[in-house]
């Protein structure tokens, strides 16, 4: 229990010293042959690397696929790293970005791609008000958020990645320019851009953002369930009384001066941080494999 609770409030994305100390400990115990040291090490950034995956591509599916494969590329290449070069967060961050930059096409991403024909799509729904259903504003959450998330699905990759780790999950652009492996000045021009044009699009839009615009995502409830795309069993993007993006980054979100974008932002940490699938029947596995058991030094059970 203890250590899950620990990484529930682990955020390697902070910067933190003592997080990194943690981790070079984790990694050194692991290539000894110590299959729980590598375990927990998984554990603290796996729920991260499935956040920023999830909201990159909105598909739970496709988001586990993902981890797997970025988890499998940084435990495979663990004994190349050398924290001589630099810190352990931004050598695996940095193969996360590569590897959702680089990889091909998810679903959503081939049917959402365009700000002005994604806005003209919600528009076109029916408007209905006279909504019955019991659960109509928890359906309503979920619309929101995943209408959000569509959003972001109409920026370029890179304009995507910028804006989930600046704007969502608050690095800063030194970390930033990092994990994306360019300037800093680059990644601030990302960030800027991406940010301007969720904002242009959601405040010309959203009633959430500005109550002068007519969209409402309760009014939209009628329209999804008649689609079917919509059942209080089977929600895909909100989770009433989870954690939310804002609850894992703690204290450093005080560390932000309030600008002109904060209250726009806001909508978007108060999403909820998602809880990644069960990996520890899946690491078992990979363990298994002859190749990982030299690298870590495993014996056979």
């Amino acid at each position: 229990m203890a250590n899950k609770l620990e990484n529930m409030t682990f955020n390697p994305l902070s910067g933190n010293a003592e997080n990194e100390n943690r981790d070079f400990m984790l990694i050194q115990a692991a290539l000894d042959g110590n299959k729980k040291s590598l375990e927990q090490l998984v554990a603290g950034h796996q729920a991260w690397i499935y956040n920023i995956a999830f909201k990159m591509i909105m598909d739970h599916d496709d988001a586990a696929d993902i981890t797997q494969e970025i988890l499998i590329k940084i435990i495979t290449n663990l004994a190349s790293y050398n924290p001589d070069r630099g810190n352990f967060r931004t050598w695996a961050y940095r193969i996360m970005v590569n590897h959702i930059l680089n990889m091909k096409k998810k679903k959503f991403e081939l049917r959402i791609h365009d700000f002005d024909r994604y806005i003209t799509a919600i528009e076109n729904l029916p408007d209905d008000r006279s909504v019955t259903h019991p659960d109509a504003g928890i359906l309503a959450e979920e619309v929101k958020t995943g209408c959000m998330m569509g959003m972001l699905l109409c920026l370029k990759r890179p304009e995507r990645v910028a804006f989930l780790l600046g704007a969502v999950f608050a690095v800063s652009d030194t970390v930033g320019s990092d994990l994306m492996d360019v300037s800093r000045g680059n990644f601030r021009q990302l960030l800027s851009r991406s940010r301007r044009k969720v904002y242009q699009y959601m405040n010309g839009n959203c009633g959430h953002m500005n109550p002068a615009n007519k969209c409402r995502c309760s009014h939209k409830v009628k329209s999804f369930l008649d689609l079917g795309m919509l059942d209080t069993a089977k929600l895909r993007y909100h989770r009433p009384g989870s954690r939310t993006v804002k609850d894992m980054l703690g204290s450093r979100l005080e560390r932000f001066h309030l600008s002109y974008y904060e209250p726009f932002l806001t909508l978007f940490r108060e999403q909820p941080f998602y809880d990644p699938p069960d990996v520890t029947s899946w690491l078992d596995n990979i363990l298994k494999q002859k190749d990982l058991k030299a690298i870590f030094n495993l014996q056979d059970e």
